[in-house]
Order: C-alpha cells, then structure tokens, then sequence
C-alpha cells in the first residue's frame, strides 16, 4: 500500500496494511524528490537543514518508508493579510548584538503608528514575536478601518507540489482559524485580559476576520486544494489560557461554519491543537473534525491515550503522540517501548504515529538515532 492510500484509508476509517507514520521532519518538495527545508510558508535565514548531515539522512528515509503530510501555506492565508495592509506597511531588518535578526514593522493607521518586532536566529528554526502590532484596544480599533487588501486567494504552486508528491504522502492546506488571526494582533496576556473586559471588540475582530478567511478559502477550495484543510489556532484558548466558555464562542462558534464550507467541498478538516483538549475533542466529535494533532496525552494534556480514542468514537484521527522532549532525552529502546504504548492505548484503527513537533536545531547524533528508533518501531510494530 503507498503512504496516500494508506493515509486516505486511515483518515476514513477504512482498514491499512500498516499504522502510518510521520515524522513531521519539515521538508520540501523538489522534481527529483525531498530536501531539508522549513515548512511551506515559512522561512529560514540560512540553509542550515541542508547542511545538516542528520537533517539530509531523515529526509531520505521519510521519502523512502514514511507516511508524509506535505504542509501547504497559501499565502492568502498568513494572519497578517487580513488585517495589516502592506501597502501603508514597511518593514526593516538588521542584527543585533545576540546574532538575531530582528524586523521592525511599522503600519500607519489613522493618527497612529503601529510598531511590530520580530525576530529570528540564523542557524536554527528559532522566531519570536518581541512586540505585536496592538499594543491596547484603540489599536485595534484603527486597523478595523483600514481596507483590507491581502494576497490573492490562488492555488498557486500547490498543483506542482502534489505532482511532486505523488504517492508518498497527503497534503495538508493550513490555515489560520479567526482566533489565531485576532489573538496574533496582541501579546497573548494582553488579548486574555481584553477577553475579559472587551469582549465586544474582540468579537468585532473575530466577525472581520472569519468573513475574510471564509472568502479566501471558498476561492481556494473552487481552486482544487485539498484533500485536508487543517486548521491551527484552537490551542490558543484551552485551559489554564480561556474557559470552556471562551472555547465554545470563539473556536466553535467561529471554526464550525468554516468547517462546513470545507465538508461542502468534499475536503475533510484537521485541527492542530497542543495542550489539555479535553473539551475541545468532544467539541471536535461534534464539529465533524476528522483529524487532529498532536493529541497530548497527561502530563503534557489532560487525559489518557485510551480517554482520547474512547472519545473520538471512531470519527475523528487522532496523530500523535510522541513528544519532542522524549525524543530529546529517551534512549532508543526507551522510543521503541514508547511506540508500542502508543499504539495498544491509542489504535490501532484511526491511528497515526508521529511527533508533537518538530527539530529546530541541527540534529545530535542522540537525536538521530531516536527518531530511527521512532520509525523503526512504527514500522514493526503497525502492522502487528
């Protein structure tokens, strides 16, 4: 069975030679087949993954024996397209004293102007927000009257890249829900206080911003993308960041009609969600959602492997749920005891075996040997 079969087939509930595998290893698309890059998208300041001998040998091995998802950003869909207009925003970048790569953005908006700062570390996949772009509410309130501009919602290079992909894999068309689109305007304390004492701006911003999304995605999926639309941004709000509340009016209420929009076109919908999701799978199993990742089981999250599959019900795809500090720490045999549990707590049905993240750094030679212990154990112990 090929990894697209085989990932279609697990998504659908359908039964699989073997339990897929993924090492979520960023990875781009190339005529002749993989290379080290960063996730479509994104970008890094060196090719510090192609000078990675580790980095190159992975690469090679996920092309030849695992189950790839191929991370498709359109750039309609980067979060600040919906509500900062490039043409009244410049932006500059030099060094600093640490070796980081740090770019100022400013934005004129109205009487003010709006200063982001960002950063990046060459030599690794490292990025931060220093300073967002809304400092208090007002800020916000100036980019609601600003035209929203964006990127054309085009299909781009993604027909390219799944010729390119063939049948080594799935792509994954990510986009932002509202919520990310609006929290990412404001450092993350600031927005849970507005949460609580600026409720109606923060459902303005929420009602601008999921009409924007849902325009661009209809333009995408008319385009042909697909098979899987994967949201990212309910993470945002589970516990201890919003209430169950705050889940269910800001993630439910805005994500589900986008979800739907994604089911009309015969797509299916994954979420990406970190964290204690507890209340968010049971919302998932009611939104239709047939995939989700990475499915933290306690400490990490907040309930158990076999919690998780019960309360799926066999409708949704839980992707998980080795974690990168194990991958880190653990010996090899340690990964290959930790993929068995995986597997008897989580599958085998609507299983896929991967990481809850992704490397940042050039890759240590103890770290190589567990992701091959990683894919090693997958591959024997899936098909038992």
């Amino acid at each position: 069975m090929k990894p697209r079969e085989r990932l279609l087939r697990t998504l659908s509930g359908q039964q699989v030679d073997r339990i897929p595998v993924y090492t979520q290893i960023p990875f781009g698309l190339t005529p002749d087949g993989f290379r080290p890059a960063p996730f479509h998208g994104y970008e890094d300041y060196d090719d510090w993954r192609a000078q990675d001998p580790a980095y190159r040998r992975l690469v090679r091995r996920m092309e030849a024996e695992c189950d790839n998802f191929f991370i498709w950003r359109p750039p309609s869909m980067l979060t600040g397209n919906f509500f900062t207009p490039a043409s009244i925003t410049q932006s500059a970048s030099a060094a600093d004293k640490e070796g980081r790569i740090v770019t100022t953005t400013l934005l004129k908006a109205g009487p003010r102007t709006l200063r982001a700062l960002s950063a990046g570390q060459p030599g690794t996949g490292h990025t931060w927000v220093l300073e967002p772009c809304c400092k208090e509410p007002r800020d916000a309130e100036l980019l609601l009257d600003l035209p929203w501009e964006g990127a054309p919602p085009v299909a781009g290079d993604f027909a390219q890249l799944q010729q390119w992909l063939g049948e080594r894999g799935l792509m994954w068309v990510t986009i932002p829900s509202p919520i990310m689109v609006v929290c990412d305007l404001f450092n993350i304390t600031d927005f849970l206080i507005m949460l609580r004492i600026g409720e109606a701006l923060v459902h303005r911003l929420m009602e601008v911003a999921a009409e924007r999304i849902r325009a661009n995605l209809e333009a995408l999926l008319k385009a042909g993308v697909g098979p899987i639309i994967r949201f990212g941004g309910a993470e945002y709000l589970t516990p201890p960041l919003a209430s169950p509340r705050d889940f269910d009016a800001l993630v439910v209420g805005y994500d589900a009609p986008l979800m739907n929009l994604v089911k009309e076109h015969g797509c299916m919908v994954a979420v990406h969600c970190h964290g204690r999701i507890r209340h968010a799978l049971a919302r998932f199993v009611q939104m239709g959602v047939d995939q989700t990742d990475p499915v933290e089981q306690s400490p990490d999250g907040d309930l158990t492997l076999p919690e998780a599959r019960a309360m799926a019900a066999g409708q949704v795809t839980l992707t998980g749920n080795l974690q990168m500090r194990e991958l880190s720490a653990a010996t090899p045999r340690q990964i290959r005891a930790r993929v068995r549990q995986i597997i008897r707590d989580a599958g085998p049905d609507r299983l896929i075996l991967t990481t809850t993240g992704a490397p940042l750094e050039r890759i240590p030679p103890d770290l190589e040997a567990n992701y091959n212990a990683f894919i090693d154990a997958a591959l024997e112990y899936g098909n038992q």
